[in-house]
């Protein structure tokens, strides 16, 4: 190659490895909600930190924050807790009579690492337990309640009496990760009674420990569904609030925690979710009236020394409640609340069949490009693969290579016209170098005799290209897919013991400059060779000295890409290669045998 060749191909080297940061900061995602100033303005007040973080803060954050206490803190004498266990085949349920709230939730389906014995996904959600409610006068959200036995061992029920008004909870488990809860408010005085505006929570929800966040696309955070619109995904815009309270209040460095009121907007449902689970929160019949948003974040070793914090906060906890207006009730009146909340795998099949667009909850249109067509072929796609695991073969790994070969098979009219288009171009090269040197003075005479030739010998000169450009959806769609899909979680493969996650045969005590990378991946290794090993068996088209180009760039672009990405979606790329590479051997042997035109 050519000195500047070599120095293009180091720029876009540096511009890829760059790229999760930029794409970050410039490109938020589709259906992103409103930037924070708007979403903020529908409070007049400031929005206060909400807890003391586990960590002990620099003398300069404690002058300067004010914390409150934790969401449990009750002004009532302690009482005896009495805990309350609801279960089924997926789940079980703990839940305490202090808050008639619940403070644990075990997954039964799921492990929490890759250890077989590591034992079932639990989430602890004593700091800030689920379905508390929080802000009603009378009703603090560790107060005491009496616990009576359902009608049900999958049935509990807890009774308050508060003054003037009585509450009387009834949760029901149902038969897979989705309970209801009935709440009853009854006056109990002859006058007329105020129920005042009120939040009610999900729990809180940290990093999937088994799969932490990659190239900087998160995967902890909030959705909601407004009322009016389509679902609103708010994990980009929790970071960056962090930084916006620091430079409002004039602080040195971040909050540790704050509350946000995001949204005043009727909602029909909120969520909180990390990378393979999710808690959703939904009202029915009347629905919620907007979205507090709680969160935590990492705190340095630089700030613990007393430096400042910049840039956007890197988030360790995220829980949301629905705001619930407030009402008048008359003489021994009762009013009935009624929610729906489900806890468990972001589980396509299952979510979809929840219904009011709960399954947006996967994320299929976050951080995705052209998500108009990614969404709909994302969600095809991952059916199709379960379709395939579920009947025809019992291994991801393999069925990932199966719906491989069928998007090829699939393909197969457009990848071959490219093919032709391709060996067309090839076949012209030598009269295409005659014209550029007989007009090389002339640039303008140049392309109208190029142009002339093409359509002389029927060539398309992009027509090697935008049969390729068509599949760039379905790629997008299947990366999507591999990166989400919890089927893939621990799913094992040959060498490869989680195919959601890169391979990590052997981790090297330490992270290469640059890059990042801590451990030994093969299968991004082996999809380079097999991915440059298939360019040098494409025909030629175009300038020679950049087809040479290409043939070093496009692999190496795609092994940085690939290499800390699910292993899942390297076994995609590599298995794609090889049909690809089987497909020009065959195509080779047929012309060199005669049994294809040896010319265009």
């Amino acid at each position: 190659m050519k000195r500047q060749d070599y120095l293009w191909f180091v720029a876009l080297l540096a511009l890829l490895l760059l790229w999760p940061n930029l794409y970050s900061k410039f490109y938020p995602g589709a259906n992103s909600p409103a930037p924070v100033e708007e979403a903020t303005a529908v409070t007049n007040e400031p929005l206060p930190e909400v807890i003391k973080p586990s960590v002990a803060p620099p003398e300069v954050v404690a002058d300067e924050t004010e914390a409150l206490p934790e969401v449990i803190a009750s002004d009532e004498p302690a009482t005896p807790e009495q805990r309350v266990t609801l279960s089924n085949d997926e789940v079980t349920l703990t839940f305490t009579s202090h808050g008639a709230a619940l403070v644990q939730a075990a997954l039964k389906q799921y492990r929490e690492y890759v250890d077989l014995n590591s034992g079932d996904v639990t989430f602890d959600f004593s700091s800030r337990p689920a379905l508390a409610y929080l802000g009603k006068p009378g009703l603090p959200a560790g107060a005491s309640y009496d616990v009576e036995a359902g009608a049900s061992d999958r049935e509990v029920v807890f009774t308050r009496a508060m003054g003037d008004l009585a509450l009387r909870r009834t949760i029901t488990l149902g038969e897979d990760y989705l309970l209801t809860v009935v709440d009853e408010f009854r006056n109990l005085t002859t006058q007329s009674r105020d129920l005042p505006d009120s939040e009610i929570f999900v729990g809180d929800m940290e990093e999937e420990k088994a799969h932490p966040t990659v190239y900087a696309i998160p995967t902890l955070g909030v959705d909601s569904l407004p009322a009016a619109g389509g679902v609103m995904h708010w994990t980009k815009k929790v970071p960056s609030y962090f930084k916006q309270v620091q430079e409002e209040r004039e602080l040195t460095v971040m909050p540790h925690s704050v509350i946000w009121r995001a949204s005043d907007q009727p909602l029909d449902w909120i969520a909180a979710k990390n990378k393979y689970f999710a808690q959703i929160l939904m009202p029915k019949v009347t629905g919620g009236d907007g979205l507090v948003i709680y969160a935590d974040r990492e705190i340095s070793a630089a700030e613990l020394a007393g430096g400042s914090s910049r840039g956007k906060a890197t988030v360790t906890n995220v829980t949301a409640a629905i705001v619930l207006e407030g009402q008048s009730l008359e003489p021994g009146e009762s009013v009935v609340r009624e929610f729906e909340y489900y806890i468990g795998p972001k589980d396509y099949g299952r979510l979809s069949q929840l219904g009011y667009k709960r399954d947006a909850v996967m994320g299929f249109d976050e951080n995705a490009y052209l998500d108009f067509i990614t969404v709909p072929t994302a969600k095809l796609l991952l059916r199709t693969l379960n379709f395939i695991h579920d009947h025809v073969v019992a291994s991801y790994g393999f069925a990932i290579m199966l719906l491989t070969f069928m998007i090829k098979v699939i393909f197969w009219p457009i990848t071959h016209k490219s093919t032709e288009s391709m060996r067309k171009m090839s076949e012209l090269q030598p009269l295409m170098t005659k014209i550029r040197e007989k007009y090389k003075d002339n640039p303008q005479r140049q392309s109208q005799e190029m142009m002339a030739l093409y359509k002389e010998h029927k060539v398309n000169p992009v027509g090697g290209c935008i049969p390729m450009l068509i599949q760039i959806p379905v790629f997008f769609a299947l990366f999507v897919v591999l990166r989400i899909a919890i089927e893939l979680r621990f799913a094992e493969f040959l060498w490869i013991k989680d195919l959601s996650s890169p391979e990590r045969l052997i981790e090297f005590g330490f992270a290469l400059p640059i890059v990042g990378w801590d451990a030994l991946n093969i299968l991004p290794i082996l999809m380079t060779l097999a991915m440059y090993w298939q360019q040098k068996l494409m025909p030629a088209g175009g300038d020679p000295q950049q087809q040479k180009i290409m043939r070093i760039m496009m692999p190496g672009m795609m092994f940085f890409m690939l290499y800390n990405f699910a292993s899942g979606l390297a076994l995609y790329w590599t298995t794609q290669n090889i049909l690809v590479i089987i497909q020009q051997s065959i195509y080779q042997y047929r012309k060199k045998h005669g049994q294809v035109p040896a010319k265009a």
